[in-house]
């Protein structure tokens, strides 16, 4: 077996790197949790209260003022509103930082309802997807 010179290239940039794995290593790392959400939860119970027959009045009254209100793209009556959108966004984040080597791991859920509106500007249909109470920390390199 050959052993390396002192002195040599190949030894000293061997050492260095072993030298700063070792810095690397024990160097004080540190986590980071965070959390984003937008808007209110939209609540099952008051989303399953609006039937169809509903007014406009009536539905906000239920679930408070839409985010969004999508309008109709009739030719004749472009200014109709045609369905009340309701959102909820969260966002939860897990980090490590250790010196040069970052993980990290991020979970994005929402809520959203949408409910529509007739040609008599009463509810025709509510569409529902619920996920914003899932959003859970995770562990950076996995769950």
């Amino acid at each position: 077996m050959k052993t390396v010179p002192p002195g040599s290239k190949v030894r000293d940039v061997a050492l260095l790197s072993l030298f700063l794995g070792l810095v690397a290593l024990a160097s004080p790392g540190c986590a980071v949790m965070a959390r984003r959400q937008t808007d209110q939860p939209v609540l099952a119970e008051k989303v399953d209260s609006v039937q169809r027959g509903m007014t406009k009045n009536q539905v906000t009254d239920i679930l408070g003022a839409p985010q969004e209100i999508i309008f109709s793209n009739k030719e004749h009556d472009p200014l109709r509103e045609h369905a009340y959108v309701y959102e909820y966004k969260v966002d939860v984040g897990t980090a490590i930082f250790f010196g040069v080597v970052n993980f990290g791991n991020l979970d994005a859920k929402r809520d959203r309802a949408v409910v529509f509106f007739g040609e008599d500007a009463r509810v025709s249909n509510v569409a529902k997807s619920l996920h914003g109470a899932e959003a859970r920390y995770g562990f950076p390199f996995g769950r």
